[in-house]
């Protein structure tokens, strides 16, 4: 019993301690186990760690940067500086512009190659009247050969030229009098945005070298007489590309003027505080009885009076414009409050006087220009862009509709009838595929009249015979597919890309709509469209003038029902299939003028004139009580919807320069099928010539 006992002593003890060994043998499993995921863990983060630091040295051995140059009246120039401090790359540097209210951007692409520690400058140019506001945020990303992203660089108020404030410069010889112009720090809303004034005291040295920085320029009791031809010069330049001049009067009016002769103005008898009140405009807000007040004579009528609540003579000059005020602002700087009335103060009445000015620049927000009537035209010129292409005067559907509803009638009961009465219903299975494919066969040639086997384009070329700087190309696009299409521009082109109003909605900001790429010295213009067919419209420029001649005019008014007479004569190359004359925002338009050949307006037959019309603008008259019409008559036969185009490329060509015009002028245009091809490409293009001459 004993012996027995022990046994089972030693054997659970034996038990126990094999127990031990596996459980230790299994706790130390665990613990290696523990130690090699732990040590996973730990050297996944360094990698982790470590590719991320790569990425970031990755990005960071890309430098970027921006920077608008002075400005250009028709694009942004947009220098990037691309430096590559990493190994050799090569991709494209895109340049994307984000439009306000979550529109899809626009982007511009250039290809590069970057050996390593190089450093390579290009410019960009954006049209402006693609631009909707300039506040967009500007962004370049680099995009290697598979279109993954390298680096990016973001740029706030780049087309601003990053300014946080407006320039103004003061030339006056009393500068500390206009220090008020700054209103304090108030804001003015100018291209999209709200901006402080930023003075900058300028003189007869300063003044030429400063411009580039200056959005407006004050000029007042400071005598013009003293400044240089080429000083003139450059600020009228500046002012035509998109400045806002204001020149302050009064009692230095003579002097302050006395340089200036591009502003046509002159100025006659200065009135002293209180004299001539009777005759002094008096507005709410402002006592001017107090103020030496100059009688301006507008030589050119080319100015109108500014709204009731201040008293000024504006006008749009190019892209930028003037206003001239009948007093001195040095003057007003230096009375008391007592010249302002009712609830006003000096703050207001500068902004009063900056609105005013503004408001005909087209800088101002970043389209051709912002007063009703040409704010309408643009809208009309591109409903009228629409129309090209669109006249459907030859697309009748009819027999390809006769046959689909044939085809259907016929293989189902008709078929069968006929197999019947023949006994061969036996056959109907085998009948139905032969008869769809007939069927297909048919509607395949009826149909061929629609097939779009190419991207189809419409061009209109607009070239001033006066200015050789080169025409501008607007173009309607549309594409049968729904992939991605580009096209390359001719080679003599300098700039594409959207206009106006061809954005895109689409909320994600990674998307493109529209892309313009640069290869070389080739660029490519085309959309990311969300359906087939889908519309766009472009407009390039910066090519040379290849037309040579101009259009010779003798007009005078009241000489036939239509009230306009004289002579139009056709001194160029091309012939004229239509022709317009615009005068006093009265449009005539005419039919055939041939090469050499001279017309005499009273004897000629008026197609339209918007006289008769009960729209007061020139444009609304033309798109809807005349080019609707045509449009329905080429539907229904009665003209040739090649008519539509031509008219339509007319009024596209009219509708572009009508912003620019002052009142004075008189614009005559003509149009001319065939003109060369604007698009270097596999595409269907037709393309009309705009030519004209201002006078």
């Amino acid at each position: 019993m004993r012996g027995k006992s022990r046994t089972k002593s030693e054997s659970g003890i034996m038990s126990r301690i094999e127990y031990g060994i596996k459980s230790g043998i299994r706790a130390g499993i665990k613990t290696r186990l523990l130690a090699i995921w732990v040590l996973g863990i730990f050297l996944g983060g360094m990698c982790f760690g470590g590719a991320g630091m790569k990425v970031q040295a990755e990005e960071q051995d890309f430098v970027i940067d921006a920077v608008v140059l002075p400005q250009n009246q028709d694009t942004y120039d947009i220098r990037l500086t691309v430096q590559n401090n990493g190994a050799d790359w090569e991709g494209t540097a895109r340049l994307t512009i984000e439009p306000s209210y979550s529109l899809s951007s626009t982007a511009y692409d250039t290809v590069l190659s970057l050996p390593q520690g190089s450093t390579k400058q290009f410019i960009v140019k954006v049209p402006r009247n693609g631009q909707e506001v300039s506040r967009g945020i500007v962004k370049v990303a680099l995009l290697d050969k598979k279109s993954h992203k390298s680096a990016e660089k973001e740029f706030n108020r780049l087309l601003q030229d990053m300014s946080d404030a407006l320039g103004m410069g003061i030339l006056s010889d009393a500068y500390s009098t206009l220090t008020y112009l700054d209103m304090g720090g108030r804001e003015l809303y100018f291209s999209g945005d709200e901006y402080p004034i930023r003075l900058v005291e300028l003189n007869q040295d300063s003044l030429e070298d400063t411009l580039d920085e200056l959005t407006i320029l004050v000029i007042d009791r400071y005598d013009t007489s003293v400044l240089t031809e080429e000083e003139v010069k450059a600020v009228e330049l500046w002012n035509y590309n998109g400045g806002v001049l204001i020149v302050g009067t009064g009692n230095y009016g003579e002097k302050t003027l006395a340089g200036l002769d591009y502003l046509e103005m002159e100025c006659g008898k200065i009135f002293k505080p209180g004299e001539n009140a009777d005759n002094i405009n008096t507005y709410v807000g402002y006592d001017f009885t107090q103020l030496h007040i100059a009688e301006l004579k507008d030589l050119s009528g080319k100015y109108s009076e500014g709204s009731y609540d201040t008293s000024a003579l504006v006008t749009s000059v190019g892209y930028g414009a003037i206003g001239v005020l009948p007093y001195g602002l040095s003057e007003l700087g230096e009375r008391d409050a007592s010249v302002y009335v009712d609830y006003l103060n000096q703050e207001d009445f500068v902004l009063y006087i900056l609105n005013e000015a503004c408001s005909q620049a087209s800088s101002r927000y970043g389209v051709h220009s912002t007063s009703s009537s040409s704010s309408d035209s643009i809208y009309i010129m591109h409903r009228i862009l629409r129309v090209l292409g669109n006249s459907s005067g030859s697309l009748n559907f009819g027999a390809l509709r006769f046959i689909v509803i044939l085809y259907v009638i016929f293989v189902g009961p008709v078929l069968y009838i006929i197999l019947r009465i023949l006994k061969k219903r036996e056959l109907y299975w085998v009948a139905v595929p032969v008869t769809a494919f007939f069927g297909i066969f048919l509607v395949f040639l009826a149909g061929r009249g629609f097939e779009v086997v190419s991207t189809r384009v419409y061009s209109v070329t607009v070239e001033n015979l006066s200015d050789k700087r080169g025409g501008r190309t607007y173009l309607h696009c549309y594409d049968a597919n729904h992939d991605e299409w580009n096209l390359r521009l001719a080679e003599d082109y300098e700039y594409v890309g959207p206009l106006t109003d061809s954005y895109h909605y689409d909320r994600n900001e990674d998307k493109y709509y529209n892309h313009i790429r640069r290869e070389g010295d080739r660029l490519f213009f085309g959309i990311k469209p969300s359906s087939s067919f889908e519309d766009s419209y472009f407009c390039a420029g910066g090519s040379r003038s290849k037309e040579a001649g101009s259009i010779g005019t003798a007009l005078y008014s009241g000489a036939s029902q239509w009230g306009i007479g004289g002579t139009v004569t056709n001194g160029t190359n091309q012939d004229f299939s239509y022709f317009a004359v615009l005068e006093n925002d009265t449009l005539y338009v005419y039919k055939n003028l041939p090469a050499g050949e001279e017309c005499k307006l009273q004897d000629a037959e008026c197609i339209y004139n918007n006289l008769q019309s009960y729209r007061s603008n020139a444009g609304y008259g033309y798109l809807y009580d005349f080019l609707d019409d045509v449009m329905d008559d080429a539907k229904k036969k009665k003209s040739d919807s090649e008519d539509v185009d031509a008219l339509a490329a007319l009024g596209v060509g009219i509708f572009s320069i009508y912003p620019r015009l002052n009142s004075y002028d008189v614009l005559i245009m003509g149009v001319t099928t065939d003109w060369d091809k604007k698009v270097d490409d596999a595409c269907s293009e037709t393309s009309y010539g705009c030519l004209y001459v201002i006078q």
